[in-house]
């Protein structure tokens, strides 16, 4: 990473700042300066692992740093508003972890305070750098699907994937902001938004499945896009595997995905089904992402499976975010992004309270708090 790259202050010393966004950073050359996180032993131990020089007691003083230029949020989420706006007062920029808050009116007051600064917002959506995100996207823009009237897909994971258990943030409505639509949600919705753009209205369907919380760990939205395309998306945080399908329905073709995972129901990280030959409707750079079923042979038309070259999502998001502050421009995931994936989930829940379906975007923006069993 070049020199005049801003160095980091990290807010938050969680498994997926020292799994993910520290080890990411390191690859690619980033700097962090200071690190803050309320249980000091967490921010110790990750300046130890990491070579962070400063351990600061506040957040306040990790942020006002010398050498600061930019911070990254990985905070509760409760705490994503208080801390943005002063990162943008003291003129750093600011990469904040998914949801970008808990209510819209503070997303909006996140967005306002950036464009006061004049300083770049960006939100934490590493899965729209992914390898099968990117494929999809140049599908489309190819016009390889047509135009996309239907999709499904849906996201599992065990419960015990959430880092230390019942103590995390996350089983706290009033820090987390509901438990799997407004954080497992969030990806998802905004791969969505990224592929098909905006959303015109949601029904909500929620549960409660296990007996160690009472927050929503099953979530099945029935979803119309602007595009007139419609679906349905479902999050369940009991299952006992990690699954990630999603099916996209066009007018020329059919196209399946996952993020991150194969299993046995699929092939390929991207398989599209095509009436003609793939040499006549592929990109030419997407043919060497293919297996013919014969070495020897051609392409036939059919299922044809696509693995492009695998990408670490959260190096790809820091140089994005270093690349918008250094040339400028709109972030790859903006305030813009990070509201709008708020709204749906406000939608979801008034939704779900008032049992019909709920259009957006939203004309009264008053919270709408998750529901509780």
């Amino acid at each position: 990473m070049e020199a005049k790259s801003p160095a980091f202050a990290v807010l938050g010393a969680g498994a997926v700042v020292t799994a993910r966004h520290l080890p990411a950073l390191r690859a690619i050359g980033g700097r962090v300066l200071s690190v803050y996180d309320p249980g000091g032993d967490a921010a110790r131990a990750a300046a130890d692992a990491f070579e962070i020089p400063h351990v600061a007691q506040t957040f306040e003083e990790a942020v006002a740093a010398d050498g600061v230029g930019a911070v990254l949020i990985a905070s509760p989420n409760s705490f994503h508003r208080e801390q943005a706006e002063l990162a943008f007062a003291l003129g750093r920029h600011v990469l904040c972890e998914k949801p970008l808050a808990l209510t819209l009116e503070d997303a909006s007051a996140i967005r306002k305070a950036a464009e006061r600064a004049e300083r770049v917002l960006q939100v934490g959506f590493h899965h729209r750098f992914s390898a099968e995100q990117l494929c999809v996207k140049q599908l489309l823009r190819h016009g390889v699907l047509g135009e996309v009237r239907a999709f499904s897909g849906t996201v599992s994971e065990p419960v015990e994937a959430v880092p230390g258990g019942n103590r995390n943030y996350r089983f706290d409505s009033k820090q987390g902001g509901g438990f799997t639509l407004i954080d497992l949600g969030q990806h998802r919705l905004d791969q969505m938004r990224d592929l098909l753009g905006d959303f015109s209205s949601v029904s909500c369907e929620m549960a409660s499945v296990l007996d160690s919380h009472h927050l929503d760990d099953s979530v099945a939205l029935n979803l119309r896009m602007k595009s007139g395309a419609i679906g349905s998306l479902g999050w369940h945080r009991f299952s006992r595997a990690f699954t990630s399908p999603l099916m996209l329905y066009g007018t020329k073709a059919s196209l399946g995905c996952s993020a991150f995972v194969t299993g046995p129901f699929q092939s390929a990280p991207v398989s599209v089904y095509l009436d003609e030959a793939p040499e006549s409707v592929l990109p030419p750079e997407m043919l060497a992402w293919t297996r013919p079923a014969k070495w020897w042979g051609g392409f036939d038309a059919g299922w044809v499976d696509l693995w492009p070259p695998r990408r670490n999502t959260f190096e790809e998001q820091f140089r994005s975010f270093l690349r918008t502050v250094s040339t400028g421009g709109p972030p790859v995931a903006g305030g813009g992004d990070g509201f709008s994936a708020v709204e749906i989930v406000q939608a979801a829940y008034r939704s779900f309270r008032l049992r019909r379906s709920i259009d957006l975007p939203l004309k009264d923006v008053a919270h709408e708090p998750p529901p509780e069993w």
